[in-house]
Parts: structure tokens; C-alpha cells; sequence
């Protein structure tokens, strides 16, 4: 054996089908939730754009706790647009009220899926934080405005440790069920330098200790960090950044990941899935032959197949393409 492997917790659940899930955090998060999607698993990833930093993230799931609106106020405009720093700039617009609208629907539609999930799935991607001079705010987004107006600070693992608990106290409160499973994301944060990116990432893993040990009944841990650097551990599995992660990397996280934490009937499914996925991938070089339109026949009677036996998958894109 020419690597180290990484051994994953043996977790106390096993993920179903039918059972839905919420994913935020950073562009791992990204990755693995919406290859979760592909399968056809009820999931919610990142409703407001991609989150690095901790505390951002949390306010986001504080605000969709409390099912919380933007206020007008919230809002601002830089370049012709209005943004929030809560959320990503595609999200942006010209006209204020028609952006905020657009804001608070999608926050009530994250809200009303936050409360019917059974898993929350967090990626801490960074410790750095840009914290705005004039409000002492710590932003998710710094919308291309002047570096002057930001504060670069690193947070420290007794900040991050005391937030999450107290959100995690009350969270429970809300929903008795819910199991919280964080990472760090593997993706390295280089614009900080490889020596405070290697910081960062430490306090973010002893903040997440510590939190699993203080919820050890709710919280748990999944080790995709120390996959890509003990079992991958080297460069041809990064992409061409050398920040992000290859393909090949993300799809043996995604193989461990669904080993790991799916139950054996999900995993069955899943597999079924797969091929169903791999059909409707198929990209023929003539189109009008009798041969492919047999093979779309075929596809199609899978697919119908399939969303009869399991109706409790989630069908939305195929519903929505009909």
C-alpha cells in the first residue's frame, strides 16, 4: 500500500433515502452536496451561495432558525447594484425592493428546509474573517468593495467554540432529531499564505473537537481533510490552482463519503441511480439513428421505472423538465 488510509468514524446513523439533508459551508460543501443531489437525495446546499468562515455561516442558520427576513436596511449599493453581505453576488440586483424580495424568499424556502431535515452538514472552509471597519459586521461576501473598508482577522477557537454552542443548544431545542455532522474543507486558502492557511485550518479543526466532545450525542465528524491530505497527498489531485480539488479527488471524497453514511438499502438504490445517471450523460454523435432513439426509449422506461418503485426520491429536476 503506497498511501496512509483514513480511518472514518464509525457513525451511530446511517443516511436513507427519503431523509433530508441541509449543506452549507464552504465550495466543498458544493461538491459533495449537490453529487448528493445527482442522486436523487432531498437536499438543500448552500441557499445563499458558497460560506468559508464560521461565523458567517452561522448567521445564516441563526437567521433561518428564527426564520428571519432582510430588512430594506440590510442592503446596499455599490456599483449599481444591491447586495447583502450575508449573501453571494449573484443574488445582486438594480432594483432594491425586487432584490430584497428575491433575498427573503429564498431565505423562507431554506428556513422550511432547515426544519424538515434530519442531517445538517457544515463545512468550515477558513478562520480568516473580513470584518467591516464601520459596523464591526463580519462579512460572508466583500462584493469587490475597497479592501479599506476591512478588517482581516483570524478568529480563535474559544470564539468559534462558544457561538456554535450556544446556536447548538438552541437548534436542538428546535429540532430533537437533528444530527450535525461538520468538515474542513480540503480546498487550501492560499491569498492567506500557506503558513496561515495551515493556522486556519488548525483552529478550525480543534474548534470542531471541541464542540463534537461538548455534543458528543449530536455532533460528529467527517474526516474529508485528512482524506485529501493522508490518502491523496499530492498535487495531481488538485486542479489547476493547485487550491481546489481535482475531479478525481472529489469523486473518491464522494466514495468514502456515501460508504461511510449511507445505510445498505440507500446504498442499493444509490447504485441504481448511478446507471440511471450515466444514461441520461450519454452525449451520441448522431442523433436521428434508430439505435439512439431505441437507447432514449430504453433510458426513459428506467427512469419511469424507477420513480415508480421509489417515489419517496427526489424527482424535482425530471418533474420540472416534463
Amino acid at each position: 500500500m503506497y498511501f496512509t488510509p483514513v480511518a472514518v468514524p464509525d457513525y451511530p446513523f446511517k443516511l436513507s433515502y427519503g431523509e433530508a439533508s441541509f449543506w452549507i459551508g464552504s465550495c466543498f460543501t458544493d461538491n459533495i452536496g449537490n453529487a448528493m443531489k445527482s442522486l436523487k437525495f432531498h437536499c438543500e446546499v448552500n441557499p445563499v451561495g458558497v460560506l468559508y468562515n464560521p461565523f458567517s455561516i452561522l448567521a445564516t442558520l441563526e437567521m433561518l432558525a428564527e426564520k428571519s427576513k432582510l430588512k430594506p436596511d440590510d442592503l446596499f449599493e455599490f456599483n449599481e447594484l444591491w447586495s447583502s453581505f450575508l449573501f453571494h453576488g449573484s443574488f445582486s440586483g438594480t432594483d432594491k425592493m425586487k432584490t430584497l424580495e428575491n433575498m427573503n424568499n429564498k431565505l423562507a424556502l431554506a428556513s422550511n428546509s432547515l426544519y424538515n431535515s434530519r442531517y445538517l452538514f457544515i463545512t468550515f472552509g477558513t478562520a480568516y474573517v473580513y470584518q467591516l471597519k464601520d459596523s464591526g459586521e463580519i462579512v460572508a461576501n466583500c462584493h469587490k468593495l475597497p479592501a479599506t473598508k476591512f478588517e482581516h482577522k483570524l478568529l480563535t477557537t474559544n470564539e468559534i467554540v462558544e457561538q456554535y454552542s450556544r446556536f447548538i443548544n438552541k437548534i436542538t431545542e428546535l429540532l430533537p432529531e437533528l444530527r450535525i455532522i461538520f468538515s474542513v474543507s480540503p480546498v487550501r486558502h492560499l491569498k492567506d499564505g500557506a503558513i496561515n492557511n495551515q493556522i486556519g485550518k488548525s483552529i478550525l479543526i480543534l474548534s470542531i473537537n471541541e464542540i463534537i466532545d461538548a455534543f458528543p450525542d449530536k455532533c460528529h465528524y467527517f474526516p474529508a481533510y485528512e482524506i485529501v491530505t493522508d490518502e491523496l497527498r499530492d498535487y495531481r489531485f488538485y486542479a489547476k490552482d493547485m487550491c481546489h480539488l481535482s475531479e478525481i479527488a472529489i469523486e473518491h471524497i464522494n466514495k468514502v463519503f456515501v460508504n461511510s453514511m449511507l445505510n445498505e438499502q440507500a446504498l442499493k438504490i444509490m447504485r441504481e441511480i448511478e446507471k440511471l445517471n450515466i444514461a441520461r450523460s450519454h452525449r451520441p454523435f448522431h442523433r436521428d439513428t434508430n439505435s439512439y432513439r431505441q437507447f432514449v426509449d430504453n433510458t426513459n422506461k428506467m427512469e419511469a421505472e424507477l420513480q415508480k418503485r421509489y417515489p419517496c426520491l427526489n424527482w424535482n429536476i425530471e418533474q420540472e423538465q416534463c
